[in-house]
């Protein structure tokens, strides 16, 4: 016991080796939120059922899903019309994604009976012949079953106060879960009816515009929703269950207004009436940046669901929170996601970025720059923890395609960089131009539209900047050095930039930097754009300086180190207290072997959480602490030029 207890009370004195630096957090239902949606796309069935494997020489134009849904038993029937254009005559076999949980019973193409075959993931059918390019046809599926849920919620039947609750959210694989379709993002319907039969007692939301709701007389009822705008095959979902609706008004001219529909559970309904009506705010102020409303015809609102976060279909986003960053997060989605959709999953930044950024735009003109700034430099901290380039080389790896820090926070952090680099006016021309560029809106769109419409609207060849943070990784370190002399009534400042690089896309990042000159009741900022590693810069001023800043306001995602070989760093867990999972994050100021382990309160170590070499950067590690009763644990960061400990605290029931 004495050598346990010695070992204890050199851990916690050795924990003040290294200053502890606070960490720099998201709002709470924000992090929820991304965190809800890394945890919601972890899971699939078989990576071999990811990829879709619909024919690409069948061009969509309409989807009709006409669907029986009943909680008792739990079951899913009907037909799923399927309308388009032959873009080029290849192929006798016309495939739609589907998985084999939902049985097939027929197939009509034109009216007429085709022999089909299910695979694991798609539904085949045998036209024996080859339609010819530009021919239009319909195709008519029949089919029943009970979806088997993947990504933690494609197609949900559950309970809320002991009341049936179904409930669906297909992004990015999981449409084919529950209706055949095309499961790729690239192929937009022009339009859709979610037509659904279920018991009276319940609402639907979906989609659009509900046309009409018809009592059968059996206990059921039909609700006819109408998509009348182009709609990928990810934003068409249902939510049904015994909800209470209630609406604001988005009044867009002296003359017109639009509903803003909400369907949520009678338990959520004061907060929700409370903290919904912001949205109309939210809507007043993006439509002025980036255009009306896209769906102005039909409607926008939000519907109760039992996943984590919120998944923003198309005009009625499915939310578990009020939350303000969270409701304005998903509303930007209509305009970058809905009305303008990525092309490809590697390009889905398009749809996160913009939206994850479009927050703190609507945040500034809320409440003003501070809140801005606040929100910005939330997410530049959380951008220095990515791993890999913003665009998605691989996106098997579903988890990744949501991971909170790449594509969420990186993606906002390079959307606040252009800014800078175009400055304002352009900025915001190039956000319009894009989400109203005739070629792009209501279709779909990639990194090197974007990128085509700033550098149209800029004037400006922008190939550096998209290279080095979109299709490259990490982000600069600098150090700076600087000396005075002087010369014949000025002051000669001599400033040497040096840019620490570990990696090898880019090999350089090259970006304008604001410095920063402070003297004695005295100031100025000089621009200058730094692209070479080691860059010396000279100016005359007519005051002495005291100190010389870089980038002090924070455009640039970056570190700044007096001396690069600063120190090691090990940051305090979050969250702590603790229930289970915790995360540690850690700064690693040169290449060295590192080691991070963790340790109970008798000095036994439970748990080696890093063992390897490290370059210069910034690590983030989750520990799982499993099956290990409540109390304290210690961890210890070490390398052989020092080490930091702290301690962290484990609650709650396993």
């Amino acid at each position: 016991m004495i050598k346990q207890f010695i070992i204890i009370v050199v851990l916690l004195l050795n924990s003040q080796l290294y200053s502890q630096h606070p960490t720099s957090l998201f709002d709470q239902e924000e992090k929820k939120l991304i965190h809800a949606e890394m945890d919601r796309y972890s899971f699939r069935l078989d990576p071999q059922s990811l990829k879709s494997v619909a024919s690409e020489w069948f061009d969509v134009s309409y989807y009709g899903l006409n669907l029986a849904i009943t909680t008792y038993p739990q079951y899913l029937s009907g037909v799923v019309t399927i309308k388009g254009v032959c873009r080029e005559p290849v192929s006798p076999m016309l495939v739609f994604d589907l998985m084999n949980s939902m049985h097939v019973d027929s197939v009509k193409v034109d009216g007429v009976l085709y022999p089909f075959v299910q695979e694991q993931a798609s539904l085949n059918i045998n036209l024996d012949f080859i339609f010819p390019s530009g021919q239009w046809f319909t195709v008519d599926i029949y089919y029943r079953g009970l979806p088997l849920s993947t990504g933690f919620g494609s197609f949900m039947f559950g309970t809320h106060a002991d009341v049936p609750w179904v409930w669906s959210l297909s992004e990015p694989y999981g449409a084919r879960d529950w209706f055949p379709c095309k499961d790729h993002p690239s192929d937009k319907a022009d339009s859709a009816d979610i037509i659904v039969t279920c018991d009276s007692a319940f609402k639907v939301g979906s989609n659009g515009k509900l046309d009409s709701v018809i009592n059968n007389g059996d206990g059921t009822q039909t609700h006819y929703w109408q998509e009348r705008y182009p709609i990928a095959s990810y934003l068409i979902s249902v939510a049904i269950t015994n909800y209470v609706q209630f609406s604001n008004w988005f009044r867009y001219s002296p003359m017109d207004s639009m509903e803003v529909l909400n369907y949520v559970l009678p338990e959520n309904l004061s907060s929700a009436k409370e903290n919904l009506s912001r949205t109309v705010d939210m809507l007043e102020i993006f439509s002025d940046m980036f255009g009306l409303y896209p769906f102005i015809k039909e409607k926008y609102g939000h519907a109760d669901f039992g996943r984590g976060g919120a998944m923003e279909h198309q005009t009625m986003t499915s939310t578990t929170t009020y939350d303000e960053n969270t409701i304005a997060h998903e509303l930007a989605h209509q305009w970058f996601g809905d009305m303008i959709t990525c092309q490809t999953w590697s390009d889905l930044w398009l749809n996160e970025g913009f939206a994850q950024y479009s927050t703190a735009l609507y945040l500034e003109k809320r409440y003003g720059n501070s809140a801005y700034w606040k929100y910005m430099k939330e997410q530049l901290g959380n951008a220095r923890f990515a791993v890999g380039s913003i665009y998605m080389n691989d996106t098997s790896v579903v988890r990744d395609l949501f991971d909170g820090s790449r594509v969420y926070s990186k993606g906002a952090a390079v959307l606040h960089m252009l800014r800078h680099v175009l400055g304002d006016s352009v900025f915001f021309r190039s956000l319009y131009n894009y989400a109203n560029q005739p070629t792009l809106k209501y279709k779909t769109t990639s990194t090197h539209d974007f990128q085509s419409v700033c550098e149209s609207t800029s004037g400006t060849d922008l190939t550096y900047f998209f290279n080095e943070w979109i299709y490259g990784e990490n982000y600069p370190y600098y150090s700076l050095q600087w000396s005075e002399q002087y010369s014949t009534g000025n002051y000669i400042i001599t400033i040497e930039i040096n840019q620490a690089i570990h990696t090898s896309h880019p090999s350089i990042f090259m970006m304008p930097l604001d410095i920063k000159l402070v003297g004695e009741g005295w100031d100025t900022t000089i621009a200058v754009f730094n692209n070479v590693q080691r860059q010396i810069l000279s100016f005359a001023v007519t005051h002495s300086i005291k100190a010389v800043q870089l980038d002090l306001e924070e455009w640039v995602l970056k570190n700044v180190f007096e001396d690069l070989q600063s120190s090691l760093l090990l940051k305090q867990n979050y969250p702590n207290p603790f229930n289970q999972m915790t995360r540690i994050d850690y700064h690693v100021p040169k290449k060295i072997k590192v080691k991070l382990e963790v340790f109970n309160l008798l000095g036994q170590k439970v748990e080696t959480l890093v063992d390897d070499i490290k370059t210069m950067g910034d690590y983030r590690v989750f520990w799982n602490a499993g099956d290990l009763p409540s109390g304290v644990y210690f961890y210890r960061l070490q390398t052989s030029e020092g080490h930091s400990v702290k301690k962290m605290i484990l609650v709650g029931e396993r």
